[in-house]
């Protein structure tokens, strides 16, 4: 793990000829565990209301959904309802969040999109009736500066995208992602990035780099627990399946070369960080790895309808 977070440190001042500074504000005030927290409440007040005319918004505020932009106020801000599940991330360093949610939302059918391909096993969902208030998957990411919210990126699930099955999210409610690890216990941010970055690497018949994870470490993606022996995956670009083991989030036998540059968020003190990815390339996701004394016990992903991009410019993952 030392070894790798090194490297990974090695790589970002090659990239960038030095440390480069931290994003803060001027004063610094925004950016407490206890102001960014803030925002998030006021964001999902907001939300829950339909109305963003009373949060802090900066002038050029960039909001996307599924990768498309829209008007802050448009689209999910139109039917979102009561949030019965979230969990915050919170990045001190970035100014930035990112909140993991189960939230409800009347149902229609014209905006659920295609059915996605399911897994070998899984049969279809039964649809509720139109206007039917349901739980779906929704994340959000938010960006604070001086004072404002700056950018905004949601990634929403609904019935028909891949491995939907929102009531195993919620079976999951008892586990904690945001409790502060003691320091012993924590990873360095760069090491935290590093484990992140190489799961999407794994995606090879023979991986050459390796994330460390813990014994247990448990995988859940669009709310299905993945890390189940006997179930199969989807055939990766060489037609073959990998098979799932119990308690090992290893996704080594999948092969799947494309999941674009990736975005990182990091909570050192809670031990949790997020990464966008374009997964596949063509699905906007969000990958959120919890770690403990240097493993990645929990990894709990959320992927979007399919899009032509993730809306955002690329970052370097040394730009922190």
């Amino acid at each position: 793990m030392k070894r790798m977070a090194l490297l990974f440190t090695v790589i970002c001042l090659m990239a960038l000829g030095s440390v480069p500074a931290a994003d803060t504000q001027a004063d610094g005030s925004s950016c407490t565990r206890e102001a960014l927290k803030g925002f998030i409440d006021k964001y999902f007040a907001a939300l829950e209301a339909h109305d963003p005319s009373g949060l802090p918004l900066a002038s050029d505020v960039k909001y996307t959904e599924n990768g498309v932009e829209l008007p802050v106020g448009n689209g999910f801000w139109q039917t979102a309802g009561k949030t019965l599940l979230r969990r915050d991330l919170i990045d001190t360093q970035k100014c930035g969040t990112h909140s993991n949610v189960v939230i409800e939302e009347p149902f229609d059918p014209e905006i659920i999109g295609p059915p996605a391909m399911a897994l070998p096993g899984m049969k279809p969902r039964e649809l509720p009736e139109k206007g039917t208030p349901r739980p779906i998957m929704y994340g959000v990411r938010l960006k604070i500066e001086n004072e404002k919210i700056s950018e905004i990126e949601a990634i929403i699930a609904r019935e028909h995208e891949f491995a939907f099955n929102v009531e195993g999210q919620l079976a999951t409610k008892d586990q904690d992602w945001e409790s502060i690890l003691p320091p012993a216990d924590r990873s360095s941010r760069l090491a935290m990035m590093a484990a992140a970055d190489d799961y999407f690497d794994m995606f090879a018949a023979e991986p050459v780099v390796h994330t460390p994870f813990a014994s247990p470490c448990d995988r859940w993606e669009n709310g299905l627990q993945t890390t189940k022996t006997g179930m199969s995956t989807l055939a990766g670009e060489d037609g073959q399946a990998a098979a799932m083991k119990d308690h090992d989030c290893t996704p080594k036998g999948l092969v799947i070369s494309n999941h674009g540059p990736r975005r990182f968020l990091v909570d050192v003190e809670a031990g949790v960080v997020v990464a966008f990815v374009h997964f596949a390339g063509g699905l906007p996701d969000f990958h959120v790895f919890k770690m403990r004394n240097g493993g990645v016990e929990l990894i709990n992903a959320v992927i979007g309808a399919g899009s032509p991009s993730m809306g955002w410019p690329d970052e370097s993952a040394c730009k922190e």
